[in-house]
């Protein structure tokens, strides 16, 4: 089987860059934390991470072709859809790396990236039209809605997921605390629509959480049932402004899988989908 790995280059941007800074500070254990400010690592550093990182990623996906990168462009058509709160307002500072590490990707490596977009949709775009010969390798949750074959490698405390293939409806999984809920597939798509997503500034439903989203969301089958319930409850939590909610929070969420004349093709609250 042909396997090529879709990279998201956003996060290697991060996590790299990061990775690097924490790796030089550790070399240095006497210097101050503001001593990183005035001197940053060599590029080298994060260089030699990267490396390392690309090769693990393709060892374990078992690739057969040249990776692809993926970023994301100058502008992005969810912060016209986000009216409730603004979108992506929480992210952190860039590590000192993030753009050399990009331009490094960029010049070494095949990619891609549109204005307009996020790397995320142009990872869904591609493995749509790649009948099975692709993998998304990425540590975002949200494409893993996508249909077709994923894997996320471990960092920190997350574990490594997959290599794994989405081909159903999905499904939704509550962790033994009862702390945590993880899916893929159309399910895990409808459950973010109640839960959220804190880190990209989606709100969901106020304080439905996650043993709310399983116990609503846990045993339903099939993407119209699932559709169902979360419009019920849109409508039980917000009234006459239930319908513009949750298309907002939905197109918020939800993973370009088509574009027409290069604009994404928006997630409809009253059609039925497919994986």
């Amino acid at each position: 089987m042909v396997r090529q790995c879709l990279i998201d280059g956003d996060i290697l941007q991060y996590e790299i860059g990061f990775a690097a800074e924490a790796s030089w500070k550790h070399k240095h254990p006497e210097a101050p934390l503001e001593w990183l400010i005035d001197n940053p690592p060599p590029f080298d550093v994060a260089e030699e991470q990267l490396l390392y990182k690309i090769k693990h990623i393709e060892e374990q996906c078992e690739a057969t072709e040249p990776s692809i990168f993926f970023f994301t462009g100058k502008e992005n058509f969810r912060f016209e859809i986000a009216k409730t709160v603004p979108y992506k307002s929480g992210r952190s500072q860039k590590p000192y790396h993030y753009k050399n590490i990009g331009a490094y990707l960029k010049g070494l490596y095949p990619y891609k990236l549109q204005q307009n977009l996020e790397a995320d949709d142009l990872l869904s775009i591609e493995q749509r039209v790649s009948e099975g010969r692709t993998i998304i390798c990425s540590r975002d949750k949200d494409l893993r809605a996508v249909r077709g074959w994923h894997f996320g490698w471990e960092l920190g405390g997350q574990p490594q997921f997959g290599p794994f293939e989405v081909s159903d409806f999905g499904a939704i999984k509550l962790s033994e605390n009862r702390k945590k809920l993880s899916g893929w597939g159309l399910k895990w798509f409808l459950a973010q629509c109640l839960m959220g997503d804190p880190t990209d500034s989606i709100p969901g439903i106020p304080r439905f959480g996650v043993v709310t989203t399983w116990e609503a969301l846990g045993g339903v089958g099939s993407y119209e049932e699932g559709r169902m319930v979360v419009q019920r409850i849109y409508q039980e939590h917000m009234g006459d402004k239930a319908a513009e909610y949750l298309a907002e929070q939905g197109q918020l969420l939800w993973m370009t899988r088509e574009l027409f004349e290069d604009q994404p093709i928006l997630w409809n609250p009253e059609e039925i989908y497919e994986v």
